[in-house]
């Protein structure tokens, strides 16, 4: 996404006005001292016409932030969070607006901007004054499509700043400029003290945009210099809508399918996933999409039965996932990727959500069978046989399958 053209600082300042007359903050700008300014995404996101409704502010003053947010709480209510004492940067949480506000990290306004991350967020609107501060030059990158760093410094300041550079590719369709290219991957190592909930944040963004698969091979390489144990599942860089469309998916299904898809196959290891601080269901997920993408891709024959269950027992909730990946690593062709996706999406199909066709409850009561491993043997047995077609769902056939299994297991 870019500009059709680097408008001159006038023409972007009226943008600018016009688009701050249409917000309505849970205060009247009037009640803001006068040296305020807008900073970062939402004055971007403005000149790009990308802004939401209710976005999120970023305020800058020169002094007093954390102060300023309790006033405004006190006037015109909300929450607020103090983000850094030390640095003076608080948040105000009023409904669905959440606005952040900074004292400035310099003596002035453009001291402030030079530390930035990128040139495209080192731009600032002067509300009062209804002028754009624009010493790095953003707009004409914007205007360009790049994405460029301030300096190799303002990396260094805070290393989440190497992954939000591809978040940001990704989100706004930009390209990266090959200077700053080379910083990100210097700065990499860097990520060693940054908290695992940013960097997870950062992770999830970039798999969730829907430019993503882009820039997912060139994270996968920043990763290695901060853990070399991260090793990248093949086709990262065909996991894209297209593809999640061109199977089936829509809506949110495809973007939850295809943002585990991609933050999976990004990390590619074990120790990747655990240093991240995923939680232990998100390890165990990984854990089976990564078994069952080697047992699918080891075998030459297909899945014997007892492991196409298992598989489904594994993925109930995640078989999309797994069918993204296969995909885009050229293991699986498109026809049957369909056919195993429909079959899922049908909650009655019994190979895809397995289940017992009568309840142990049932059982015990038609049978007089005693709880206990036994019966837990027996139903997986019905489950099975039921999965495969061999297993008519009625009670009276289910129940006389049943009988039979117990003679032969007493027989032996």
């Amino acid at each position: 996404m870019r500009l059709h053209h680097a408008p001159a600082v006038g023409e972007a300042g009226a943008r600018l006005t016009a688009t701050v007359a249409r917000l309505a903050p849970p205060f009247p700008w009037t009640a803001l001292p006068p040296e305020t300014a807008l900073v970062g995404g939402v004055v971007r996101d403005a000149l790009l016409g990308r802004l939401k409704t209710n976005p999120d502010l970023d305020l800058t003053v020169p002094w007093g932030a954390i102060r300023l947010c309790h006033h405004l709480a006190e006037h015109w209510g909300g929450t607020v969070v103090v983000l850094d004492q030390v640095r003076d940067i608080g948040r105000l949480v009023h409904g669905d607006w959440v606005v952040d506000v900074a004292a400035w990290h310099g003596a002035t306004m453009e001291e402030d901007l030079w530390r930035r991350d990128f040139t495209i967020n080192a731009m600032a609107y002067h509300l009062q004054g209804q002028a754009i501060h624009d010493p790095c030059g953003g707009l004409q990158d914007l205007a360009q499509g790049h994405l460029r760093s301030v300096a190799a410094a303002n990396l260094a300041a805070d290393p989440l700043r190497v992954l939000r550079a591809y978040r940001l590719a990704a989100e706004l369709e930009v390209t990266i400029e090959e200077g700053t290219c080379q910083w990100l991957h210097q700065e990499a190592p860097g990520l060693e003290v940054v908290a695992w909930e940013r960097i997870t944040g950062e992770l999830e963004r970039l798999c969730r945009a829907p430019q993503g698969h882009h820039w997912l091979v060139e994270t996968g390489t920043v990763l290695q210099r901060w853990l070399p144990m991260v090793k990248p599942w093949p086709g990262l860089n065909h996991l894209s809508h297209q593809l999640a469309t061109t199977l089936g998916l829509g809506g949110k299904p495809l973007i939850d399918h295809l943002t585990m898809a991609r933050f999976s196959a990004l990390l590619g290891s074990e120790p990747g996933v655990k240093r991240l601080g995923r939680s232990q269901r998100q390890q165990r997920q990984w854990q089976w999409l990564n078994h069952w993408r080697q047992a699918w891709i080891g075998t030459d024959t297909g899945l014997e039965e007892d492991q196409q269950l298992q598989l489904h027992l594994n993925l109930a909730e995640e078989l999309p996932v797994l069918l993204l990946i296969l995909l885009a690593q050229e293991q699986l062709s498109m026809e049957k990727a369909r056919c195993w996706l429909s079959r899922w999406q049908n909650p009655a199909d019994p190979l895809c959500h397995p289940r017992c066709p009568i309840s142990g409850h049932g059982l015990q009561e038609a049978l007089a069978l005693p709880s206990g491993p036994h019966l837990g043997a027996l139903m997986a047995f019905l489950r099975h046989e039921y999965a495969f077609g061999r297993l008519v769902p009625e009670e009276e056939a289910i129940l006389s399958e049943a009988r039979e299994w117990l003679k032969k297991g007493k027989n032996n």
